[in-house]
């Protein structure tokens, strides 16, 4: 019984030996070890690496004489920008300055020249107008006294038909004997020439208050003859 025991025991564990061994013919006792876990390590001392995201990154020094270096090359470059852009700020104040100065020489042109074409189109409206009322003036222009009106030798007047009117004898009549005694004389005190133009002053102003009485041109006849001879004894006062 106990040799029975014994070889089914012997039968068992060949079995499982043969169960054991794997198909290509080796024999595996264990499972393979496990592949070593990645523990990492730290840089040296003195040894530069490189960071920053991105295509470039950016250097930088581990060391304090590196990181010195660094900040002074960034001082450097910071007063050079700022130089650069002060540079640039003077250039555009001056040429802001200049533009001002041109535009207000500009300016001052083109008032000149709106001024002084308004001048010119303002004389040149003023010699077409006088052209046109030159023919209107000619005939209303005082024109003096021919000697067959009033010839100061002798002191005789061809008054104007108006004038000869007896509603006016009064002014007339003192009128030809002042004038008489210029001649005879010379000359006339001064009353008597006063006298004379206050004649023809009251002569006129007879005549204007009866205009609507008398055809317009004999008036107008009347009242440029008494301005006339108003006019040429001033000039020939004395």
């Amino acid at each position: 019984m106990k040799l029975l025991n014994i070889c089914n025991a012997t039968v068992a564990a060949t079995i499982c030996i043969a169960l054991a061994q794997p198909s290509d013919g080796q024999t595996q006792t264990q499972p393979p070890p496990p592949d070593p876990v990645y523990q990492g390590s730290q840089p040296a001392v003195n040894t530069n690496v490189y960071g920053g995201g991105g295509w470039g990154g950016g250097y930088h020094s581990s060391t304090a004489a590196g990181d010195a270096l660094q900040g002074m090359g960034a001082a450097i470059s910071a007063q050079g920008q700022a130089n650069l852009n002060n540079s640039l700020a003077l250039r555009n104040v001056e040429a802001a300055r200049s533009a001002n100065i041109d535009n207000q020489v500009k300016y001052t042109e083109a008032y000149r020249w709106r001024v002084d074409s308004a001048r010119e189109r303002q004389q040149q409206q003023i010699a077409e107008h006088r052209a046109k009322m030159e023919p209107w003036l000619a005939k209303k222009r005082l024109k003096p006294l021919t000697t067959e009106q009033y010839n100061p030798t002798t002191g005789v007047v061809q008054w104007p038909m108006l004038c000869r009117d007896p509603a006016y004898a009064s002014y007339r009549e003192k009128l030809d004997e002042l004038l008489a005694k210029r001649a005879q004389y010379g000359g006339l005190e001064m009353s008597e020439f006063v006298e004379v133009e206050k004649q023809i002053k009251d002569f006129r102003m007879a005549i204007t208050a009866d205009r609507k009485k008398y055809p317009t041109k004999a008036v107008d006849q009347a009242l440029r003859f008494l301005l006339s001879m108003h006019h040429d004894l001033n000039e020939q006062f004395g």
